[in-house]
């Protein structure tokens, strides 16, 4: 009969209520017996194998969309259930079974704590946002006051570059707004000249002259000047 440890580790999606889909690690480590095994590393591999297809398959039966993975850790003892009953099958018995940590992996953390920085963000007052802004500010200048000159510099410089980069993201979608106004007024220039167009009014002939021929006064409309009665 062998005695002997197993370590695993499992990555398991999890369809979260709150954060939607987040990738669950499953790590801990377990001693078995078997009187078939001695604890090789083909026997390690295989025991490994079948604990973290149990813990998989526990997992996805907890993956109901309602569950929080916050609730995991608590069912630690189901896995290791899940776990013993998967390897009895096979002559395998569980001497010890321990969970270390049951949490989101690193990326799905990453997201995480964004979101609930967003979700904490929108909840403030707007005078309460701008308060938590400046202060923002005036760490960054404090943090920018302790760096070298090439340290300042690089510092800025990607600054620039995430300026420059939500800048042109920015004109994208502008762009692509004013494509949609210009097609849209096209087509209302397209069904304006369909329509008849109205005829411009008659010029008056008087109207194109502007000063009297004889006396050099300023004329209106009509068919005699006003100062010296000169027919025009």
């Amino acid at each position: 009969m062998g005695n002997f440890k197993v370590a695993f580790s499992q990555k398991v999606p999890f369809n979260d209520p709150e954060y939607r889909f987040v990738d669950i690690e499953v790590k801990g480590e377990a001693e078995v017996s078997c009187a078939e095994r001695e604890g090789n590393e083909n026997d390690v591999n295989y025991v490994q194998t079948m604990i973290q297809a149990a813990i998989q398959d526990q997992i996805f039966k907890l993956d109901d969309g309602k569950t929080s993975y916050k609730e995991l850790p608590a069912k630690a003892g189901v896995l290791g259930n899940e776990a013993a009953a998967a390897l009895g099958v096979n002559s395998i018995t569980i001497l010890s079974f321990a969970i270390a940590s049951i949490a989101p992996d690193a990326k799905s953390q990453e997201r995480i704590t964004q979101l609930d920085k967003t979700k904490a963000f929108t909840a403030m007052s707007p005078a309460e946002q701008m308060k938590m802004m400046e202060e923002a500010n005036k760490r960054a200048q404090e943090e920018l006051s302790k760096l070298s000159a090439d340290q300042r510099r690089q510092a800025e410089e990607q600054a620039k570059k995430i300026m420059e980069q939500q800048a042109a993201d920015m004109k994208k979608i502008m762009e692509q707004v004013n494509q949609m106004k210009v097609a849209a007024g096209g087509t209302a220039t397209a069904a304006a000249a369909s329509e008849p167009t109205a005829p411009a009014p008659a010029q008056s002939p008087f109207g194109k002259r502007k000063f009297c021929s004889k006396c050099g006064a300023p004329i209106g409309n009509g068919k005699f000047c006003g100062q010296c009665g000169n027919p025009l």
